[in-house]
């Protein structure tokens, strides 16, 4: 065999499991369709600028998140927090500034508190008793699970800016559930989660990254196009020629693109169903270089191009801004239609530079962070997914137990699915 495991896929979950493999003495090869280590997260620079934004994955809270934090302290990669934040909202077709509006939002969201700790009462029992099929009913659409709630437009209008952009798709198109699961999960409220959730890396999620993946045999440039599997080993065909053997395989790849890999046999059909009809990960990320805003600023509103926009700290020039947009995002490569889209937030924003990556349209992605649809949590399909077969495993933030969407929950499921292919290659399962 060429190696004792091949790992497909060279972002969090595909590192983390090699690593943890190749200090077990396994010999492993991963194989990367892109040119780079990181997968969803990438940092690079700003177009026509020097400076280095996340174009992926960015916020994370050790807090909250021990793998990541275990992995962050191992290294040593350098953590930043946000500026003292400082915030705007667009209610009502009104802007609000100032420090009342923080207090605004908890006003808004308290109109939801008793809805969303029935929710989250109601999970918490059914995963003590590790079933979530009763909880079909609150397993609706955040637009379903609002319209039985009695509540002002300001409170309505929140939860869908909120739930739009920490969701990553239309509230349409995503579970309440998982949204109620994650608060859970990462210990934060909808109103309290850009102040929650404020790290980021000082020099990018490159920096760790590339550590993890210091000393693995990586090709990239390899894109996967068959998979066949047998009672001995896991044979794995790329594009231009070529098989790889190995006793075991851990298949790392976003979620919407495994019906792009014809998997003989099939995968089971849960894992099939859903890759089929993919998860709904769908928001536009735009960064820029922008001035008349200040380190920290937090604007969010419902019904406008931008849900969400966070400057993120100071770099030459200005401050280097994020914004999320799920309904009519501005072009991020048209520097006018961003500033018009921020100056919603603050009139007297200038952007300099922006730019973004579109990772619906890209081939190795086709989405963006794992947002749940309707039903796939009650009726058993999202606990399918990171089942293994045979001798393959499955790893990635998109299907983790915990943390999923977070670089936590690639991490996490990185170490699962090595722990799984070593009693495998034991012999013990």
């Amino acid at each position: 065999m060429d190696a004792d495991v091949v790992v497909m896929g060279a972002g969090f979950a595909g590192l983390s499991a090699a690593r943890d493999l190749r200090e077990r003495d396994r010999s492993v090869i991963v194989l990367e369709a892109r040119d780079r280590l990181g997968g969803r997260t990438w940092t690079a620079p700003i177009p026509g600028t020097d400076v280095l934004a996340e174009l992926g994955g960015a916020w994370f809270s050790r807090a909250a998140q021990p793998n990541l934090a275990d992995e962050i302290a191992r290294y040593g990669v350098g953590v930043r927090r946000s500026a003292e934040q400082t915030y705007a909202w667009i209610a009502g077709g009104r802007l609000r500034s100032g420090p009342s509006v923080r207090a605004d939002w908890a006003a808004a969201m308290g109109e939801l508190r008793e809805p969303l700790a029935a929710t989250g009462g109601r999970v918490r029992d059914l995963l003590a008793g590790g079933d979530l099929g009763a909880a079909a009913d609150d397993d609706v659409s955040v637009i379903e699970w609002l319209a039985r709630q009695d509540v002002s437009t300001e409170a309505r209008d929140y939860l869908l800016a909120f739930t739009a952009t920490m969701g990553g798709a239309p509230p349409a198109a995503q579970s309440m559930l998982p949204m109620v699961l994650d608060s859970i999960d990462a210990d934060y409220t909808f109103d309290s989660a850009f102040e929650d959730i404020s790290e980021s890396f000082t020099d990018g999620t490159k920096s760790l990254a590339d550590a993890i993946g210091e000393g693995l045999d990586v090709r990239f440039d390899t894109v996967v196009e068959r998979v066949r599997g047998s009672a001995d080993e896991v044979a794995v065909d790329v594009r231009g020629g070529g098989t790889l053997r190995a006793a075991a395989l851990v298949v790392a790849l976003p979620l919407n693109v495994w019906a792009d890999v014809n998997f003989e046999p099939p995968l089971a059909d849960p894992k099939r169903r859903a890759a089929e009809r993919r998860h709904a990960g769908a928001v536009t990320k735009v960064v820029a270089v922008a001035a008349g805003v200040p380190a920290g600023f937090i604007g969010t509103g419902w019904g406008i191009p931008l849900e969400t926009v966070a400057a993120m700290y100071e770099v030459e020039d200005g401050v280097l801004l994020v914004g999320f947009g799920i309904q009519d995002p501005p072009d991020a490569s048209d520097r006018g239609a961003v500033q018009d889209a921020l100056r919603l937030f603050a009139p007297d924003a200038e952007v300099f530079a922006s730019g973004a990556h579109d990772w619906i349209s890209d081939p190795y992605s086709k989405g963006t962070w794992l947002a749940v649809p309707p039903g796939w949590l009650s009726d058993g399909t999202f606990a399918a997914l990171g089942q293994p077969e045979g001798r393959i495993a499955f790893a990635g933030s998109d299907i983790a137990s915990e943390g999923a969407g977070w670089i936590e929950g690639a991490i996490s499921s990185g170490h699962a699915a090595a722990a799984h292919v070593l009693g495998l290659l034991r012999g013990d399962r």
